[in-house]
């Protein structure tokens, strides 16, 4: 079981795995460095309070909820009438019956609507994981950048540390080369 980051790293390491290991993490050191800058900068280049994703993904939750009809049950609680089917919206708690609210802590289209009926503003329930200060803050963390292997301190007892190949099962009895 893989991850997306993973999956993606291996999609972009893939010609890279053959290289020595120092120069294999220097890729990655490199290659890391230039997505956060990347997001870094597409994030100073919002100014909107959610980041751009969010705010599409807002944005489209709000065209699906513009059909629904609403009923106040209390001042937090609302059915939402979708077509033939029904939610139940909590605001105070920011949850709905459709798990996605709660799920994505972005208001879901059955809670826009009830955000709607209320005349109430959506920035109150997003998480404030997805704002652009967030994205900022997220981005602003320096990748560390590696010395030239030149002026590395490494202790003698790492040096003098004789590392063996790994072993595949085709290997499996026989001896092995010292590196």
């Amino acid at each position: 079981m893989t991850s997306n980051i993973t999956e993606s790293l291996n999609a972009v390491n893939k010609d890279e795995r053959e290289l020595p290991v120092v120069e294999l993490l220097e890729y990655k050191r490199t290659l890391l460095e230039h997505w956060t800058n990347e997001k870094l900068l597409n994030a100073k280049g919002t100014f909107t309070y959610l980041g751009k994703k969010y705010k599409k993904e807002l944005e489209d939750n709000k065209t699906l909820s513009q059909k629904m009809r609403v009923r106040a049950s209390t001042d937090y609680i609302h059915i939402v009438i979708d077509g033939v089917k029904r939610f139940i919206v909590c605001l105070q708690n920011k949850r709905c019956s459709c798990g996605q609210f709660q799920l994505d802590e972005l208001p879901c289209p059955h809670a826009l609507a009830a955000l709607r009926h209320r005349n109430e503003s959506n920035e109150n329930y997003c998480s404030p994981y997805y704002t652009r200060e967030s994205l900022l803050q997220t981005y602003k963390i320096l990748v560390d950048l590696m010395l030239d292997e030149s002026k590395w301190n490494v202790p003698q007892y790492i040096t003098e540390e004789v590392v063996m190949p790994p072993t595949g099962k085709r290997n499996l009895g026989r001896p092995q080369k010292q590196i």
